[in-house]
């Protein structure tokens, strides 16, 4: 089969939980079928990433739009000098906040990126094409093909948007755009011939309202190496970078408002992964560390505790399948959790309030027991659940359906 991905990312490198959700896919799956991938070159997506991707994917064909190209676009450089101008004078201005928010600088359907994504589509002889992530829904509109079209929803954008304008008072305009960004969501979501969620509950939320196109549930997978616990080392460990606005904000909140309620007596360290966090963090508190981007999780979490203080966001955190594969206890919310196999209690704690997620804290870096048992049953729901050999043949059968869906 000929597959198609249009994306916003190379898979590479394994930088973020979306990149992870890429790579791991399509790593099992490049030998079955051949994918072409189209992706806009950028500060993220280098020549350099190009080349060590294509040294491990040689099944697989990419076609880089230029950075060149994106630049004749007017638009383009217009929006990029705004946002360069707000955010040197407007940083901090809560209308600002919210603009960037509802009005994220995406990725602009111009007529040459239109005409270049339907030359390859064509080029490629495309069985499916499939969009990955939110920047190139809109794209849809635009596709000149009778192939079966794909997106995969790694996250739902404005069930995102509603949770993280949840502190602000939005005006009447704000509120507006807010409602008719959401429609223009469902609305692309609806020109598709299958819609992918990574969990069940995501499904069901765009159920409830009004995508009534072909929705199947493909979770995303890690290839982390499953392990065994071992003894604590007295470390607590947050996985995400800077850029991501969940982690801002999860990890404010976990700094501000729960550690203060936290016993750091048990602690020796609190480690950060992940590019981008600025001084205003790394000054928070003495035992934080900040260790960027890394190579290899494993020799990271494997005996800590994850904390994955997330407040909002959608889809799936791969986060938390990596801390359960290598064997790591982790605390957690509610939203971090959401549509994930672990349960409060079992597999994992959770924490609410910055009161309860102390607590959890507190509870977990006191009892060597409750964090093995944790560890324990968490691994063996990531085995049974998330393994990527079951998850890419759920992918698989996905792509099966889709081509055969009449349309």
């Amino acid at each position: 089969m000929n597959i198609t991905i249009i994306t916003q990312q190379l898979p590479y490198p394994l930088m973020s939980g979306g990149a992870q959700a890429q790579y791991n896919i399509i790593d099992v799956l490049r030998r079955q079928h051949h994918f072409t991938m189209i992706y806009p070159e950028n500060q993220k997506n280098t020549r350099q990433a190009l080349r060590q991707l294509q040294a491990l994917w040689p099944e697989v064909t990419f076609r880089p739009y230029s950075y060149v190209r994106q630049l004749c676009y007017p638009r383009f450089l217009f929006d990029k000098a705004v946002r360069a101008f707000k955010l040197r004078l407007m940083a901090h201005s809560e209308r600002f906040q919210v603009e960037r928010i509802l009005k994220p600088y995406g990725f602009y359907c111009s007529r040459d990126f239109v005409g270049f994504v339907n030359r390859i589509v064509r080029e490629a002889h495309s069985d499916i094409v499939q969009i990955d992530f939110h920047p190139h829904l809109h794209l849809v509109n635009y596709l000149d093909t009778t192939a079966p079209k794909l997106f995969i929803q790694h996250e739902i954008r404005y069930v995102r948007n509603k949770r993280i304008l949840a502190p602000f008072t939005l005006t009447s305009d704000e509120q507006a755009l807010f409602e008719q960004v959401r429609q223009q969501e469902i609305a692309d979501l609806n020109r598709f011939d299958t819609v992918v969620t990574l969990t069940d509950t995501d499904r069901q939320l765009l159920q409830r309202d009004g995508v009534c196109v072909h929705i199947e549930v493909s979770p995303a997978a890690v290839s982390t190496p499953v392990r065994p616990y071992e003894q604590w080392n007295g470390k607590l460990t947050f996985i995400g970078g800077f850029t991501h606005i969940p982690n801002q904000e999860g990890m404010e909140w976990f700094l501000r408002e729960v550690l203060p309620l936290v016993n750091t007596d048990r602690i020796q360290a609190m480690e950060v992964t992940g590019k981008g966090w600025p001084q205003s963090f790394q000054t928070l508190h003495s035992k934080l560390h900040f260790l960027g981007f890394v190579d290899d999780l494993y020799q990271v979490v494997h005996n800590s505790i994850l904390i994955v203080p997330l407040l909002t966001g959608s889809g799936m955190r791969m986060k938390i399948l990596d801390a359960a594969a290598i064997g790591a206890p982790f605390i957690t919310t509610a939203v971090g959790a959401e549509g994930l196999n672990f349960r409060d209690g079992h597999s994992c704690l959770v924490g609410n309030t910055p009161a309860e997620f102390a607590a959890a804290i507190n509870r977990l870096t006191a009892d060597g027991a409750l964090r093995k048992t944790l560890a324990d049953n968490a691994r063996h729901v990531f085995q049974e659940c998330y393994s990527v050999e079951a998850l890419s043949h759920i992918r698989n059968q996905v792509y099966e359906k889709t081509l055969n869906i009449e349309h």
